[in-house]
């Protein structure tokens, strides 16, 4: 998965400004999507001050949200919303969680119960849009006995996406909540449109969801399984991520050790010289994944 994590401050302070304006005046609706426009503006940061980044990215998380409120049908600011609480949950809450847990249980636990929580109003936010531009999208997915899912536009790809990643996300926090584990049909349904409309999605991202979701349904298939992991590093330009995606997931569930310190030891070589935050975070859970590799095998 990409981590385009945080937008330049200076985006975070305008839309801060333009929202004070516009819940106090009576304006029109181009003003609102203009605001919508400029808080959902994707920018790379190689910032390395994780706890700065936290900081700006909870405020900016804030303003963005009250603004979607006030238009709902704003495709690019519920992507931006969405991504943002997902990646906020992966970075400072999941990610922590399973680097302390040896320190701490119960931290590891609060940290995780937080993450579901951030996991579950980012899929909210995000199927509450979707669900707005596709009416059929309820029935469709309530219909367990039905293959038939919604066709995705490519405008809408991004949100799909990062809805059902959030989803999924929670769905893996959630083990012990039959409601929400429940919903995994729900979820395969939204990641089979979102691959239908655009596989090559997020450099990558969308095929390491893939083969992470093949795993995890009934009678998921290794194979399968493997060549999505492949699509990804084929499709991850920059990104080291779908490495480390393939070597906790697939090698894993593959039992496959060796394969797992090649790939981890393959992303950190990879990523020792890109500065951009993603891959920072990266290069960080790949380590960490090598030193724990006695727990998991």
């Amino acid at each position: 998965m990409r981590h385009t994590f945080f937008h330049d401050i200076r985006y975070v302070l305008a839309g801060a400004l333009f929202l004070s304006f516009l819940t106090g005046c009576a304006v029109q609706s181009h003003l609102l999507n203009n605001a919508g426009e400029l808080l959902s503006k994707e920018t790379v940061t190689d910032d390395e001050d994780l706890e700065l980044l936290q900081h700006a990215s909870a405020y900016h998380l804030k303003v963005s949200q009250a603004l979607l409120q006030e238009i709902p049908d704003h495709v690019k600011l519920a992507e931006s919303v969405t991504r943002g609480y997902t990646q906020y949950a992966y970075v400072y809450l999941m990610d922590e969680a399973d680097r302390t847990e040896s320190e701490g249980i119960q931290k590891a636990n609060q940290l995780r119960s937080r993450a579901a929580k951030m996991l579950l109003r980012a899929k909210s936010l995000g199927l509450q849009t979707l669900s707005r531009r596709y009416p059929l999208w309820d029935a469709s997915a309530q219909d367990k006995k039905s293959s038939a899912s919604i066709e995705i536009a490519p405008a809408d790809v991004g949100l799909a996406y990062w809805t059902m990643t959030a989803w999924a996300g929670a769905i893996s926090l959630s083990k012990d909540s039959p409601d929400i584990v429940a919903d995994l049909p729900q979820v395969l349904k939204l990641a089979e449109a979102t691959w239908i409309a655009n596989p090559r999605f997020d450099k990558g991202g969308l095929a390491s969801m893939m083969g992470t979701l093949e795993l995890a349904r009934p009678g998921g298939n290794l194979g399968r399984a493997q060549a999505y992991f492949d699509s990804a590093i084929e499709w991850r330009l920059d990104q080291i991520s779908p490495f480390v995606a393939k070597a906790e997931n697939w090698a894993v569930a593959a039992n496959n050790k060796d394969a797992f310190i090649q790939l981890l030891t393959q992303a950190i070589e990879l990523g020792k010289d890109k500065s951009d935050l993603s891959n920072v975070i990266m290069v960080r859970r790949a380590r960490w994944l090598l030193e724990s590799s006695d727990n998991l095998f």
